[in-house]
């Protein structure tokens, strides 16, 4: 059975996105969906809904293909639907705080904020996650969380692969081909990123052709229409993007920590001796 986690939050700027894609990183066959306003950047992940009608479609046929999906939307929170609502308090001083903040909070499981603790969300967890070493992931991505909307300082990075300077590969490209592994056709993969199939198509002939390899193989259709899946060039770069942008991001957020608590070290040191 597929869980839905809801991630909400007090106003603009308290790291919804961020957080929804860390979840999706350390969860098992997982995907993320945003329900806004407005059309969708780009730049920004796929899966973007402007009604709840389009994104209650999205949902149900999550069932057969995921067992996790992590959806951005106050809207769901408000409404109470979710297996796990997180909530992300506001951060110091701001002012742009929602009109609903009470309902949003209220019906949260986890809320992340200065006095919360990692005890408070390992039991709000343990009835729904039952790998405990995953739960203790989720908290430590919670944990980052509330110490962002502490007021201190982040780090975020991005990795991309480059040859002879140009970039040949990155999380793009990466997204689409773990779509095209989970569902069989490039197709398919495209109406789950909601991009057009000329644009990934061509995304992928410009990759192969600086790359020197094949990434997807395409099978002819017949009776059940064509499918694609990865050429094992594929499926191992699709890997090593996978293992390289986690260990980037886990080095950055260790060294940063590290420095930070170094400098607050310091600091309190220096205090103490005045």
């Amino acid at each position: 059975m597929t869980m839905t986690w809801v991630i909400c939050g007090a106003g603009k700027g308290v790291g919804k996105t961020h957080l929804a894609q860390n979840l999706c990183a350390l969860l098992p066959r997982s995907v993320y969906a945003k329900h806004g306003h407005g059309k969708r950047d780009p730049h920004k992940p796929a899966n973007y809904f402007t009604n709840a009608k389009a994104l209650a479609t999205f949902l149900d046929g999550c069932a057969e293909s995921y067992d996790h999906v992590v959806v951005e939307s106050n809207a769901l929170a408000r409404r109470n639907k979710g297996d796990v609502i997180v909530f992300l308090n506001g951060m110091p001083g701001q002012t742009d705080v929602r009109a609903d903040v009470r309902k949003l909070r209220g019906n949260a499981h986890v809320k992340i904020g200065p006095s919360a603790t990692k005890r408070e969300w390992r039991a709000a967890l343990k009835g729904k996650v039952r790998d405990r070493r995953l739960r203790e992931e989720v908290c430590a991505a919670f944990e980052k969380q509330r110490r962002y909307l502490a007021g201190g300082l982040a780090v975020r990075s991005k990795v991309w692969f480059v040859r002879d300077g140009a970039h040949v590969f990155g999380p793009g490209l990466a997204r689409l081909l773990r779509g095209v592994d989970r569902h069989g056709t490039l197709r398919q993969a495209t109406r789950v990123e909601q991009i057009s199939y000329r644009h990934a198509w061509e995304e992928i002939r410009a990759a192969e052709k600086r790359l020197g390899r094949h990434l997807i193989l395409r099978q002819a259709g017949g009776v059940g229409g064509g499918r694609s899946e990865l050429s094992p060039e594929g499926g191992r770069l699709m890997e090593l993007f996978d293992r390289v942008n986690a260990e980037v991001a886990d080095f950055a957020d260790a060294r940063f920590a590290r420095y930070v608590d170094g400098e607050e070290h310091g600091r309190h040191e220096h205090d103490d001796s005045a």
